[in-house]
């Protein structure tokens, strides 16, 4: 039984307005009940795939991030101490070591801009996630809501 004859059935009114016409309806509505328990756990099944499938993405969102911090921060330093260390011994005996000295911190400066950049790229992406299970389940609430209104 889908969901569709299940939500016809409850909004179907009762035959009649006295006592055993309510007492029908209520055992029709627990049979129906009963009989869309397969079709409610089928739907919890997929709820729970789909936020297993999207745990697995942002977990690996999250570790692409770490690996990225880490690999740039290892990178940067060795980069920062070398490149400085041959600046400062190439320009040591000119009248260019202090012009050296600034281009050296402003590049730098500029390499932890592009890093923290691409950072706050990936870390903006964490509102999306579970995105598809919230509209799911969000769907699923007003579709019952619509269903036990009427």
């Amino acid at each position: 039984m889908g969901w569709s004859s299940f939500i016809n059935k409850l909004n179907t009114p009762p035959p009649q307005p006295d006592g055993t016409a309510t007492l029908i309806n209520s055992l029709d509505i627990i049979r129906l009940l009963r009989s869309a328990g397969g079709a409610l756990f089928a739907q919890a099944a997929l709820h729970t795939e789909l936020i297993r499938v999207e745990w697995a993405e942002e977990k690996n969102r999250l570790v692409q991030m770490l690996a990225f911090a880490l690999v740039g921060f290892a990178c940067g330093l060795c980069l920062l101490i070398f490149v400085g260390v041959l600046v400062l011994a190439l320009s040591w005996d000119t009248e260019y070591r202090i012009h050296a000295v600034i281009a050296l911190i402003a590049f730098f400066g500029l390499g932890i801009f592009i890093a923290y950049s691409r950072f706050q790229k990936l870390s903006v992406l964490s509102p999306n996630a579970f995105a598809a299970s919230r509209e799911e389940l969000a769907a699923d609430l007003a579709l019952m809501k619509s269903a036990f209104i009427k």
